[in-house]
């Protein structure tokens, strides 16, 4: 087991710059110094300042000459279950630095999947007024072209008549209208979302084409790669899969992992165990096929895990392509259809006075 250094030099008011980044975590714990250096090494990376706190001063009370057992034990009842049991398992296995360096990359992956998501969610909610606003000035634009047809006494076709409706609209209406319209459509998925449970919701979810797909790739490369890292290193499979479980943001692999850990603990293989859970699509069902290879089984999760986060890249590009083009034809079959509709009942009043 690692100790933590009785005595800190002047390197305890911080860390060099290159001990920061994933892979020097990996350079300090390997190369024989100090856990707690490899602790605040890890704090300065996390995203969460929360957990940036509680590993900071982890660091400091090994630093002042307290145990691992006892601060991980103990003293660390502010951090999640599932860095316990990674950091724990690595000091066991000899390869903290390893676990520390992949479940940095791991976190990386997250955030850029969490900007891209937020930069899509950002796409739509901007979307919404400025369809609103685009209506309101088209509504402004028909009410002129009402005045003429009254004052001419047109007959109106169906399509016209449908878009004069819009006349009497005001911005605030159109707004109010989007978001409620978006109000409602969440309120309906949170509802079915407890009707069904986040596991089953999830699933359906991620049966959605790009979007969906892109969600259930990202998900699978943080189990991959969460669990492969542990397989690795030698942990046992329940345990691993139980410290997985912790670290997942998927409810659907989150709680399948739980129920895969408990089959395992009474004697199940990871395939046999999974082939009655809907937890677990087809991708992982045939990676557990291959469990018996042991550490090769670890790095055969592992580099899964870079391949779904490359598939969850390549959905997300293919959104952000098909998207736009989509929006623009929508935008444009309207715009068409309007300028069909005011124009009908003026080339009609041409013809007649014609």
């Amino acid at each position: 087991m690692i100790a933590s250094s009785d005595n800190r030099d002047d390197r305890s008011g911080g860390l060099p710059s290159e001990a920061v980044a994933p892979g020097g975590v990996a350079m300090l714990v390997d190369a024989g110094l100090p856990l707690d250096l490899g602790l605040r090494a890890l704090s300065e990376d996390v995203p969460s300042w929360r957990l940036h706190r509680v590993l900071a001063r982890m660091s400091d009370e090994l630093a002042a000459g307290e145990s691992p057992d006892e601060v991980l034990s103990r003293k660390g009842r502010g951090l999640p279950r599932y860095i316990r049991g990674l950091i724990r398992s690595g000091v066991q296995t000899g390869q903290l630095g390893t676990f520390l360096t992949e479940f940095l990359l791991i976190l990386a992956r997250r955030r850029r999947s969490l900007l891209d998501l937020l930069l899509l969610a950002a796409f739509f909610l901007v979307s919404v007024p400025i369809v609103c606003l685009s209506g309101y000035l088209l509504s402004v634009i028909l009410s002129r072209f009402r005045d003429i047809y009254n004052d001419f006494g047109v007959e109106l076709p169906f399509l016209t008549l449908l878009l004069l409706q819009f006349t009497d609209v005001t911005f605030l209406q159109f707004l109010v209208g989007g978001l409620g319209a978006v109000l409602v459509a969440l309120v309906i998925m949170a509802a079915l979302r407890l009707i069904v449970g986040a596991p089953a919701w999830k699933r359906a979810y991620q049966r959605i084409p790009l979007i969906g797909t892109s969600s259930r790739m990202r998900n699978l490369s943080e189990f991959c790669s969460l669990l492969g890292l542990l397989v690795s290193g030698q942990v046992p499979l329940p345990d691993a899969l139980e410290i997985t479980s912790g670290a997942l943001w998927d409810a659907n692999l989150r709680a399948g992992s739980r129920k895969l850990a408990a089959r395992v603990a009474d004697g199940d293989s990871l395939d046999g165990g999974a082939s009655g859970l809907a937890h677990f699509p087809a991708e992982l069902r045939n990676l557990f096929r291959w469990e018996d290879r042991g550490a090769a089984f670890g790095e055969m999760l592992r580099q899964a895990g870079v391949v779904f986060a490359a598939r969850s890249r390549v959905q997300l590009g293919l959104l952000w392509f098909i998207v736009p083009p989509l929006a623009l034809l929508l935008v444009g079959s309207i715009l068409t259809l309007t300028v069909i509709g005011l124009f009908m009942p003026l080339v009609k009043l041409l013809n007649e006075l014609s």
